[in-house]
């Protein structure tokens, strides 16, 4: 009589992969349709990847060929031609990269020619769609400061001369801004706010050359208090 033969664990982890090969082949037949769909599936959600990701970075080279276009015409005193093509960036490709500094730029463009109302616009659309960039963010606040301002808003200029000088936070910008915050303030009658303003250029801007103002103001507004 031949001895039994004994199976190794190599031929029993065959013999289970054999079994779920099976397995996996006869449910991928009777499944087929779902799996075809599956696969159609993925080639479709990668061809709108791909179709998004090159109309994207088409939509960029068009809007920076067309802030070029800007930017030369502006050097060429071609103003309304500027114009146009800043405005076309916005309304065509605002998700630009380059769109927040078309934005800026045709506020400050407006703002040049003293069309303070329409500078307004677009330097408030810069604020709250664009503003990564901190130096512009600040020019853009004390730009539409000076239209509100020129407009007898002063309550809202304070406000925006005041993040404009946060923004600064520097020897140069900063205290002229606290001083314009300070003085918009007043107009407006927020002696609270104004006097804040300038207590932030008597503190820290010694040298600064409003200075011995913010010092005067802060004691006007001090006794004003009192009575």
């Amino acid at each position: 009589m031949s001895p039994e033969k004994r199976i190794t664990k190599h031929q029993m982890k065959q013999d289970n992969f054999v079994t779920y090969a099976l397995k996996s082949s006869e449910y991928i037949r009777k499944n087929r349709n779902f799996f075809l769909i599956g696969v159609a599936a993925a080639v479709v959600i990668i061809a709108i990847i791909y179709f998004i990701s090159y109309s994207f970075s088409r939509r960029n080279i068009n809007a920076e060929e067309m802030f070029g276009k800007a930017q030369m015409a502006t050097a060429m005193n071609q103003t309304d031609l500027a114009i146009t093509d800043y405005k076309s960036i916005l309304d065509e490709f605002g998700s630009a990269k380059i769109a927040d500094k078309a934005c800026y730029y045709l506020a400050r463009l407006l703002y040049d020619l003293n069309n303070h109302d329409s500078a307004l616009v677009y330097f408030e659309k810069y604020i709250n769609d664009y503003g990564k960039d901190n130096m512009l963010l600040g020019s853009a606040y004390n730009g539409a400061a000076i239209c509100l301002e020129d407009k007898k808003d002063y309550g809202r200029a304070g406000e925006y001369y005041f993040k404009a000088a946060q923004l600064a936070n520097d020897e140069i910008f900063a205290p002229d801004y606290y001083m314009n915050a300070g003085r918009a303030y007043h107009l407006a009658g927020q002696l609270d706010s104004a006097e804040k303003a300038y207590q932030v250029v008597a503190d820290n801007y010694r040298q600064a050359t409003g200075y011995n103002t913010a010092r005067k103001k802060l004691a006007e507004i001090q006794y004003s208090k009192q009575k």
